[in-house]
């Protein structure tokens, strides 16, 4: 298999920043709000709950048939630009809901887990066709340019959002919703050329070798240790991580009374945080590693909740979030990074199907867990219950980072 010229690679890096930027563009005017509208049209806490538990559920079912799908093409590109439209097509279905005559929160519901069907293939098959499209080397770079932009860009677009929420009359929000659903569907279609401008190494099976059948991939693995060590420590830290996803909504609105406006103010603070601290983890990967920066990043993230449990006012939560956006930074860079450096070449797909499918699994039981507890006894208790599993999973990636920095040149197998 050949190699990308160096100026092939800048190519790349160019137009898979571009292609980040529109797809943030377009999810900052969407993925903010869902939980806020749905709330807006008399959601109760299983409707929330399911709001972060279903598309995982979806994509549970969609994930490895498609992974498999997908890892019969040898080249990525065009199949992967495809599922990200079908995706991102939901959002013209999502702008439907006010003109239903009933049911509009089911409908709201349903619609956004069945847009993980799409969304989940095209995710898997975009993290195996980027990891071909910018070599490992500059990858901490690529992705700290990328997401400082896009971050840059998110921010702007939460921001005008919420300003225009905070003038629009209230009895105008639902179409000020369809508005911004059909203009994300717009910033998508921008999203899917940015990607197709990308080139790619079409990949061959190598001499003398024969692609793995499907028994023969799921037994290699389950011997790659290294890869299995990865999902663990991984597991327990999404289970927690995953757990806050509707407490933090269900507390910003319902405990402290935000609205739109307030929502899109958090998103700014938070995405402010994650553009001013990229520099710093892009340094601190090439310092130390990926392994040590994921380890510190999940500390940051562990905080959240207990930042969430002693505010008692939405000013609290603009200084946790700032802190948050910090650590999500991190997150963002350290965590696929560290993915990619676990899994092999060959299977590479089907390796990152299963991954994903294991996450998805949590996250579709932690939100659930999440709301339990807090229909049991209190909100307060389901946050801290939340931020204990995120603090076992950063120990669990801590003691990870420590196991491969006793081993000279294991960071890129594991």
């Amino acid at each position: 298999m050949g190699s990308l010229s160096h100026s092939e690679i800048s190519h790349n890096i160019k137009y898979n920043t571009l292609n980040g930027i529109f797809a943030t563009m377009g999810m900052n005017l969407v993925t903010p709000f869902i939980s806020v509208w749905a709330m807006g049209l008399g959601a109760t806490n299983l409707q929330i709950g399911l709001i972060s538990s279903l598309p995982p559920a979806v994509g549970l079912v969609a994930m490895l048939p498609g992974a498999f799908f997908v890892d019969r093409f040898t080249a990525k590109r065009s199949i992967t630009g495809a599922f990200i439209f079908f995706n991102r097509l939901f959002y013209v279905l999502l702008a439907l809901t006010p003109i239903l005559p009933a049911h509009q929160v089911w409908f709201l519901v349903i619609m956004n887990g069945l847009m993980n069907f799409p969304g989940s293939i095209s995710n898997v098959a975009w993290q195996s066709f980027i990891a071909g499209a910018i070599p490992a080397q500059e990858r901490a770079r690529a992705f700290a340019q990328r997401n400082r932009l896009t971050h840059l860009f998110g921010i702007a677009v939460t921001f005008l959002a919420g300003q225009i929420f905070r003038v629009v009359p209230v009895a105008r929000h639902s179409t000020l919703y369809q508005i911004f659903f059909v203009t994300a569907f717009a910033f998508a279609l921008a999203e899917v050329w940015s990607h197709m401008q990308m080139r790619e190494i079409v990949s061959e099976v190598a001499a003398g070798k024969t692609k793995l059948s499907t028994r023969q991939t799921f037994k290699a693995i389950l011997s790659a240790r290294p890869f299995l060590n990865f999902c663990a420590c991984s597991l327990v830290f999404h289970f927690g991580w995953q757990m806050g996803w509707p407490l933090f909504s269900i507390f910003q609105v319902r405990n402290l009374g935000a609205n739109e406006t307030w929502v899109s103010i958090i998103s700014v603070v938070s995405g402010a945080g994650s553009f001013i601290s990229f520099g710093f983890w892009r340094r601190l990967i090439e310092k130390r590693g990926n392994h040590v920066a994921l380890a510190v990043a999940a500390m940051g993230i562990s905080s959240t909740p207990f930042f969430y449990s002693i505010s008692s006012s939405l000013y609290h939560l603009i200084l946790a979030n700032a802190l948050v956006g910090m650590a999500v930074a991190g997150i963002n860079l350290t965590l696929f990074n560290s993915l990619l450096d676990a899994v092999p070449e060959q299977s590479r797909t089907i390796y990152i199907a299963a991954y994903t499918m294991l996450i998805n699994i949590s996250a579709v039981i932690a939100p659930m867990v999440g709301i339990a507890i807090l229909d049991k006894w209190n909100i307060i208790a389901a946050l801290l219950v939340a931020g204990a599993v995120r603090l076992l999973g950063t120990c669990t990636f801590f003691l990870r980072s420590r196991k491969i920095s006793k081993v000279p040149g294991q960071e890129a197998a594991a």
